[in-house]
């Protein structure tokens, strides 16, 4: 990193940043509860993009509590082999 003075290059870069944000929150018409709470809401939007756009299949995903159409399809078929099983048993017992 190339110092500035007593500034390196990033730090300049979020200080320019932050105040592009400033005069923008500042156009939104309101108090400052307003503009903290559009732009709290813009920030979690954002955040929020890379968890509700990406495609992936039912139960791949990291944090997904469901199962995979592939495990459900297997263990419906475990079942009714199991069910039939259990007919043919008592089939023969009677």
């Amino acid at each position: 990193l190339k110092s500035q003075g007593h500034h390196t290059v990033n730090q300049l870069t979020i200080q320019t940043s932050t105040i592009m944000i400033k005069q923008i929150l500042q156009k939104i018409p309101g108090g400052q509860n307003v503009q903290a709470f559009v732009g709290t809401s813009i920030l979690i939007g954002l955040c929020a993009i890379p968890v509700f756009g990406k495609d992936t299949k039912t139960g791949h995903d990291l944090f997904s509590q469901e199962k995979p159409q592939a495990i459900v399809e297997s263990e419906s078929k475990l079942r009714k082999g199991y069910m039939d099983t259990k007919k043919e048993q008592k089939q023969q017992q009677q």
